[in-house]
């Protein structure tokens, strides 16, 4: 009887030394964080489905500890420790955008998206530290702050770790955290000029000062940075009933006004410039309106992300005899122009 006592004691200890490795060896392997899910609905953005999205999570601290892109646009799983997170969304990825760039993306604070420069053949910068920007493609964005994972959810995946559910517990057992809905942070600027003499504009060029450089993911907001934009694509429409006068109008995109705009007139200069039909006079005109943005109404409505600036020139275009002795038509893209010969206009 002593000996079967022993020799169940022995089995005994065999089976918890055996189950105690088992268990170590699982605790030393499972990843000690929560799979959790961070949820998302486009319907908002309106401006295009997206074919992916990048989720990006930071921690409690703004460090980036996940980045993760998908092809998946309604949902991203992610494994996290227990603690407290903020997580931005948007549309692509940041090579998929040509006209834009991404800075400061490893940390919360920094995270921002700018226009990118370009270089025009025309227009030239009137101080060093003037910059000319790109007009941004179409950006969806949001941001969800202080996610929490908590312990009980670290406890409760690696439950299902050790009982080897892993695959239902990234899935089936994860926990939603976030719920993003991107909406669209990207501006549309029309702009509409009332021209006497229209019809002796063979093509327009303008530039516009004081424009939001980028977008700060934090703040939902624009930079205090700016930048200058150009509007090389106009059309023209003439009078039905004068000829002689109408009016071209042209759009771009942007990140809307700066941070701290007053909307004072000197704080977003605008020229426009006219070349003649001549082919070799052009006329330049000048004009400030950083009081002049309007929110443009479609059908009655207010279009939140698109501003209007209706201008009028004081003065009519000078008459000139056309080159080759008719019209040559009005180009809607800007060509080589020559020098400018600016033209005061009353404001």
């Amino acid at each position: 009887m002593r000996r079967m006592t022993k020799i169940i004691a022995a089995i005994a200890l065999c089976f918890a030394a055996l189950t105690s490795c088992r268990h170590k060896e699982l605790c030393l392997h499972h990843p000690h964080t929560a799979n959790v899910r961070i949820d998302v609905d486009w319907s908002g953005f309106e401006k295009e489905v997206p074919t992916g999205m990048t989720v990006m999570v930071y921690d409690d601290n703004g460090d980036l500890v996940e980045s993760h892109l998908t092809n998946t646009t309604t949902h991203a799983y992610v494994s996290l420790e227990a603690g407290t997170y903020h997580s931005i969304v948007y549309n692509q990825s940041t090579s998929e955008f040509g006209s834009v760039k991404f800075n400061g993306m490893d940390n919360y604070a920094t995270a921002e998206v700018c226009t990118r420069p370009v270089v025009s053949k025309w227009y030239k910068t009137k101080a060093e530290e003037e910059r000319v920007g790109a007009d941004p493609e179409w950006i969806g964005a949001d941001r969800v702050e202080n996610s929490v994972v908590t312990p009980e959810m670290v406890d409760e995946t690696t439950e299902h770790f050790v009982l080897e559910s892993k695959t239902r517990a990234g899935r089936e057992m994860s926990y939603v955290i976030a719920e993003h809905h991107p909406l669209n942070i990207i501006y549309t600027v029309y702009v509409t000029i009332h021209v006497d003499g229209i019809y002796n504009l063979r093509s327009a060029r303008a530039s516009l000062e004081g424009l939001a450089e980028g977008y700060v993911f934090h703040k939902e907001g624009p930079t205090a940075s700016i930048v200058t934009q150009l509007l090389e694509s106009w059309d023209m429409t003439q009078d039905k009933t004068d000829p002689t006068k109408g009016y071209v109008t042209s759009k771009i995109t942007c990140f809307g006004l700066p941070d701290g705009h007053k909307g004072l007139p000197e704080e977003n200069p605008f020229v426009f410039s006219a070349l003649l039909v001549d082919n070799a006079t052009i006329a330049q005109f000048p004009f400030e309106v950083g009081d002049k943005f309007r929110k443009r109404v479609v059908d009655g409505v207010e279009q939140e992300m698109e501003y209007e600036i209706e201008l009028w020139l004081s003065v009519p275009l000078p008459d000139v005899p056309p080159a080759g002795g008719s019209s040559s038509g009005f180009d809607a893209i800007v060509e080589e122009w020559g020098d400018e010969i600016e033209q005061n206009i009353q404001m």
